[in-house]
């Protein structure tokens, strides 16, 4: 995750109880400005993490943070409520991405909220991977599916949930990823005052109850 998502993330987030689904990331990258979980943990005084990787989830206790578990984000069950759950970068990579908002709203407390962000499949970045490696359309292998914000508005109602708030991210990072990618990134900065804001590599989405939905 880049820094600058985690900083666009953490606008939304709201405590004191904060619930981080898929807390490691991809890996470990404790005291670093991207790592998201820390600079949760920065912020709020009551931050739980969660994430499939057990290896991972050792790392980090082994460095000496708690409130970490081994759960799946599609059946996680936990004892607490929290005022806003936290996925970045997750939902993209799951089997049944309704099945962890699912329990994502039942882990919800009154008036809380689930913060998530996920690829913009219309972006020029991936937009212009596809066309170059066609039929090799996503770079990441471990991907399962692309949003747009029209599937994710209709996802959240059929789990009773609502799309509140919607913004594109232009996050690239030309420091942390590959020479080619980095001097993209820099062409794309350079860009990005004349292009149009629909291009942008990540879509982030706060979710709110529906009360008047009616699941299906």
């Amino acid at each position: 995750m880049s820094s600058v998502r985690a900083t666009e993330i953490l606008k939304w987030v709201k405590g004191p109880k904060v619930l981080d689904v898929g807390c490691t990331s991809h890996e470990v990258e404790v005291d670093s400005p991207h790592w998201l979980h820390g600079r949760l943990l920065e912020k709020f005084p009551y931050v739980v993490g969660i994430d499939i990787s057990s290896q991972n989830i050792e790392s980090l206790r082994k460095a000496g943070f708690t409130n970490l578990y081994v759960q799946s984000a599609e059946s996680f069950e936990l004892t607490d409520k929290f005022d806003t759950i936290v996925a970045g970068e997750l939902i993209e990579h799951l089997a049944n991405p309704g099945l962890f908002l699912q329990r994502a709203k039942s882990h919800l407390n009154q008036q809380g909220s689930i913060v998530l962000t996920t690829p913009n499949p219309f972006s020029i970045a991936y937009a212009l991977y596809a066309f170059l490696k066609y039929p090799k359309t996503c770079q990441n292998l471990e991907h399962t599916c692309w949003f747009c914000p029209g599937t994710m508005v209709e996802l959240a109602r059929r789990h009773g949930l609502k799309v509140s708030h919607f913004k594109l991210i232009e996050d690239y990072d030309s420091e942390k990823f590959p020479f080619f990618y980095g001097q993209f990134s820099r062409i794309m900065k350079l860009l990005k005052p004349v292009l149009p804001g629909r291009l942008r590599k990540t879509m982030l989405f706060v979710l709110v109850a529906n009360d008047d939905a009616v699941a299906t």
